[in-house]
Parts: C-alpha cells; structure tokens; sequence
C-alpha cells in the first residue's frame, strides 16, 4: 500500500527530483542528484542481513546487462556500523556499482519513516527516472521482493520504454 501511494504520488505534476547523498569514503559522497539523465535503482541495505546480500548478488547480474542501456545502480548501507562494514561487504560482493552509507536516521527520514516505525524491513528500493524522481518506491515487505530478479527486470523495462506521445490535438 506504502509503495502504490508513494508511486501514484510521485507521478503528480509536482514531483520533485529525490535529495539524498550518501558517504562513499570518509572524503567522497554519492547524491542520486549526479546521476540525473540515467534511471536509477537504489537498494538501501544492511551489509549483515542475508535477504540484502542475496538481493547484491542478483543486482550484481542485473546491472551488468542494464548499465549499458543507461540504468546506474546503487546500495547505501544503513545499518549501525555501516561506515566500518561498507568496505568488507564490497571486497566481498563486488558489486559493479557505487556502495555507500549513510545513518539509519537519515536513511529513515529520507524514505519517510519514523524513528518509531518498527515495520522498516530491508532490502528497501526505489526505482527514480531521468528526471531524478521517484516512479515505484518498494518496502522491505512488499511482494516485489518474492522474485526481486524479475521484478527488477519487469519495472527497469518499463522505464526504458519510450515515453508514449499522445494525439496531436487539431
């Protein structure tokens, strides 16, 4: 339910473009603002939890084909200790695209959770267009994840579609 209101939110005439950075080094920063002109797919992880590594793994493949065709995928890390495990978990994965970090607080306050909110479950994704805005915001919980391979594949070939040119009005 999250994930259809943000979506059907995000289509509105006023959509804004997403503001989030995140830490790729103590000196050097990741903003989804650089990646404008691309589609972008940002999974927000916990290096330690099983269902984010395994979700690595197959961004890992899945980048590899859609990258060329103008999708840049990225993880931040969110856990506690994410600055300290980053480094590790990408020695380990090897994922081809930028992993960062960033606090859960900010992480929770980006995505529009509260500090309160238990039913934060990771991995967590969201899909953004050319433009930088959100199109399809998806939870940890959300079915999407039941077959994350091909419901990656499902929603990136949406977004690489054409935009549909509506009848010129006579």
């Amino acid at each position: 339910m999250r994930a259809t209101l943000l979506a059907l939110f995000s289509f509105s005439l006023f959509a804004q473009p997403a503001n989030f950075t995140m830490q790729r080094s103590k000196t050097q920063t990741i903003s989804l603002a650089q990646y404008r002109g691309k589609i972008v797919a940002v999974a927000f992880i916990s290096t330690e939890c099983p269902h984010c590594q395994d979700l690595t793994k197959i961004l890992n493949t899945v980048a590899r084909e859609y990258a060329p065709r103008g999708v840049q995928f990225l993880e931040c890390a969110f856990n506690e200790g994410a600055e300290r495990t980053v480094k590790d978990f990408v020695e380990r994965f090897e994922p081809p695209f930028p992993v960062g970090w960033n606090s859960p607080a900010a992480v929770r306050s980006y995505l529009h959770y509260s500090i309160l909110d238990a039913n934060f479950f990771v991995p967590h994704m969201q899909f953004l267009d050319r433009a930088g805005v959100v199109r399809l915001d998806v939870p940890g919980e959300a079915d999407f994840f039941k077959t994350p391979e091909a419901s990656i594949r499902t929603q990136l070939e949406k977004m690489l579609k054409p935009a549909a040119h509506g009848a010129v009005k006579k």
